[in-house]
């Protein structure tokens, strides 16, 4: 049995693991961690890493999201044996740390005026850059302009997850319009918001919200 250990709320770095396995119906446990508890484990060193998401199996725990996304994926085979399509894979999982780490410092300032300071710096230097990439990248891979590597994957799943997140209006002062100026990426987020083997997922349904979907369909 597979078990995953993160905080008790949805994030790309959970959603992503969980999605591939149950895309798969590989069975896995989802073990929710409390902040206070998580944080005495640390100092007690019980993480590897001493960072969430980990993954324990044989009683031995993992870390780091993209090696824990790739062992999911490839589990899920939701991955890729061709080399090519593998790299393409793993700049997908590289950009969405990226753009995480960008957009972070705005999220853990605790001051509300340097906050914004923050957020309103990430929107106007670093989100539409790192979404032209992210389009640039899909343009180069995907000959059919449906998936990344024209086999649906973690690379899909990824991406569909991140972009949720900066769409999904929960991010301060971040309007979902900004998508529409990245046609490609909008035409593939909405194809995998209906794309029914993943969207039928009760891990999916968790993570879109009943009124998110709605707004998914009317978009």
């Amino acid at each position: 049995m597979i078990k995953i250990t993160y905080f008790d709320f949805n994030f790309w770095r959970l959603d992503i693991l969980r999605l591939c396995l149950s895309y798969s119906k590989t069975p896995y446990v989802y073990e929710k961690i409390s902040r206070e508890n998580f944080i005495k484990k640390k100092k007690d060193g019980d993480f590897p890493f001493g960072q969430l998401p980990v993954i324990t199996i044989n009683n031995r725990m993992h870390g780091q999201t993209s090696s824990l996304a790739k062992y999911c994926a490839r589990k899920s085979n939701l991955y890729d044996s061709n080399i090519e399509n593998s790299l393409v894979i793993d700049q997908v999982l590289d950009w969405a740390n990226d753009i995480t780490l960008k957009i972070a410092p705005s999220i853990r300032e605790k001051n509300r005026q340097k906050q914004l300071k923050l957020r309103k710096s990430f929107i106007k230097n670093d989100l539409k850059n790192w979404f032209a990439f992210l389009e640039k990248l899909f343009l180069n891979s995907s000959e059919k302009r449906v998936f990344f590597t024209d086999n649906f994957s973690v690379a899909d799943i990824t991406a569909w997850r991140v972009i949720y997140w900066f769409w999904s209006g929960k991010l301060e002062l971040i309007n979902n319009d900004f998508l529409k100026e990245f046609p490609h990426l909008n035409n593939f987020f909405q194809t995998i918001c209906s794309f029914e083997p993943l969207s039928k997922l009760n891990e999916f349904k968790e993570i879109t919200s009943k009124k998110y979907r709605k707004k998914i369909k009317s978009t």
